[in-house]
């Protein structure tokens, strides 16, 4: 095996571990009760995958329905305080395109896997919203367990 690809395995794990501490240590966790504490810890061990997907990956917390009239996919509700709703965008907001790619022709399921990724990466997209020309707007993605929404 490859001394770089095990190293670079290593590392993850390592970097999976001390975010679960840190979680534990500045988390809104009490410490006061045992279970909640180690809640993280157990999680990031036991369920890696798991723990990192709902840590590491995420998207803008917006609800996405296809619309009826153009099947292009239309914002039907925003999650408060969530990265849509920092970046401006609306209720009824039509979304043309996703990082450059158009939407029209594609699924939902397609446009809106175009939009979740990283956590801490960001997404353009460009939208069409009524009365208005079409606006370019940079949403920085956060994470499900940062939305409060379970995966």
């Amino acid at each position: 095996m490859n001394v770089a690809f095990r190293t670079g395995g290593v590392l993850a794990c390592l970097s999976v571990a001390a975010l679960a501490f840190w979680k534990v240590q500045n988390g809104p966790v009490s410490r006061t009760n045992h279970k909640s504490v180690t809640g993280p810890i157990r999680s990031a061990i036991t369920n890696l995958v798991s723990f990192a997907k709902s840590h590491f990956t995420g998207g803008i917390g917006a609800i996405l329905l296809p619309d009826s009239a153009t099947g292009l996919p239309r914002v039907r509700e925003i999650v408060d305080e969530s990265p849509a709703q920092k970046a401006g965008l609306r209720e009824g907001d039509c979304i043309l395109a996703v990082d450059g790619v158009v939407t029209r022709g594609r699924t939902l399921a397609q446009n809106i896997q175009s939009i979740r990724g990283f956590a801490v990466g960001t997404v353009r997209l460009t939208i069409q919203r009524a009365g208005s020309t079409n606006l370019e707007c940079v949403v920085h993605r956060g994470s499900w367990s940062s939305m409060g929404i379970p995966q």
